[in-house]
């Protein structure tokens, strides 16, 4: 900004509560161009502050002014600043990303901020949109909603359409419990692999054997298989149709799996159902759709065999659970997983009644250690 010396004007205005009223020259920006606003500012009450305090309130506003340090701010609504923020950034996210931000601000923070001026969205007004949702939505949704408004505010106080971020410091209200994908036991799993024919029977064994995610295994090349090595390179995913990259560099990994899992390979190679380049393909040629899946095949055979409602989650779940309860080095479940960050991780993994068994003995020992020495003391005797 080129410096602009002023000192602005003060007065006071109303007639019960007089308050004390700056007025200044203040840039602004309208599609890209430099133009300028008589701004009125109250700064606080006359009956609280002389007019020299007034003033030296007034020269702190008008020294970035003063100084050429002040950024003028786009003038736009919200909706205008909405449409750019969806026409110019979110092509640069990759597929499933952008589907994300965009259903949730088309869904729930768009209608709200419809008709708003950008300048009049500030802190309280966003918890106050977010307080909406408490009680009514999970803890996830919450979360979505969060994440989204953190990308679109930060965007618009990188775009000058804002001095700061809103969304910053904001708190969720309390949500709906979450429902966790259910954990399948290995018999259970056993009994799905005897009901499914090609190609989910190889879908599910593939998914239970290495915990790969849904839109990975869908996106399964006979390449990326090593037959020697026994092992599978995971470099795409599909996402409503579309390949595309894997979720994070992390996700880009090279997974052995074992001779069962080689059999349930050489089953679906052997069948009808081979997908040709792709290991999985519809009737008509077309990569499957997880969620069609999910509706089509896993809940009426959920029905059928008594088993809880159970989706792809489940066995990304299920084989965290167990590599977890085998005892398996963490760094090693994170690696299978693809994740960025171990602590996701333990997210997934559910504790079998034997371990928490053993760990509640484990306790009893180390709080009760008298008691445990006479149970161990009275064990003795019984047996001789």
């Amino acid at each position: 900004m080129r410096r602009r010396f002023q000192t602005g004007h003060i007065f006071q205005r109303g007639k019960r509560r007089k308050v004390w009223v700056a007025r200044y020259v203040e840039p602004r920006l309208e599609e890209g161009k430099l133009k300028h606003t008589l701004r009125s500012r109250v700064i606080g009450p006359a009956a609280e502050m002389t007019k020299s305090a007034a003033r030296t309130v007034l020269e702190g506003w008008l020294r970035p002014l003063n100084e050429g340090q002040f950024v003028p701010m786009e003038v736009a609504s919200f909706d205008q600043f909405y449409e750019k923020w969806e026409r110019d950034l979110l092509p640069s996210y990759r597929a499933s990303t952008r589907g994300f931000y965009q259903r949730t601000a088309q869904r729930w923070v768009r209608p709200y901020f419809e008709g708003w001026s950008m300048a009049q969205i500030r802190p309280d007004s966003v918890q106050q949109f977010i307080n909406l949702f408490g009680g009514r939505y999970s803890r996830s949704v919450l979360k979505h909603v969060r994440a989204t408004l953190g990308c679109l505010f930060a965007t618009a106080v990188k775009w000058h359409f804002l001095k700061e971020n809103p969304a910053e410091g904001m708190r969720l209200p309390e949500g709906k419990a979450v429902r966790r994908a259910v954990v399948l036991k290995p018999e259970d799993i056993a009994r799905l692999l005897e009901r499914l024919e090609e190609p989910y029977r190889a879908m599910v064994a593939i998914a239970a054997a290495t915990g790969m995610r849904e839109s990975e295994v869908l996106a399964l090349q006979w390449d990326d298989f090593d037959p020697g090595a026994r092992t599978v390179k995971v470099g795409r995913s599909v996402y409503r149709g579309v390949v595309g990259a894997v979720k994070t560099k992390e996700s880009a990994r090279e997974i052995p799996y074992c001779p069962a899992m080689a059999d349930e390979l050489v089953r679906l190679a052997t069948s009808v159902r081979n997908g040709g380049e792709f290991l999985f393909r519809t009737a008509h040629g077309h990569l499957f759709a997880a969620q069609q899946v999910t509706a089509k095949v896993f809940r009426p055979l959920s029905r059928e065999l008594g088993l809880p409602d159970f989706t792809w989650r489940s066995f990304r779940r299920s084989a965290e659970s167990a590599m977890h309860n085998a005892g398996v080095p963490l760094k090693v479940q994170q690696q299978m997983l693809g994740h960025s960050n171990p602590n996701t991780t333990l997210l997934y993994a559910e504790a079998d009644q034997q371990g928490k068994r053993d760990a509640v003995d484990e306790l009893g020992r180390i709080i009760f250690p008298k008691f445990s020495q006479i149970a161990a003391s009275i064990a003795s005797k019984a047996v001789n």
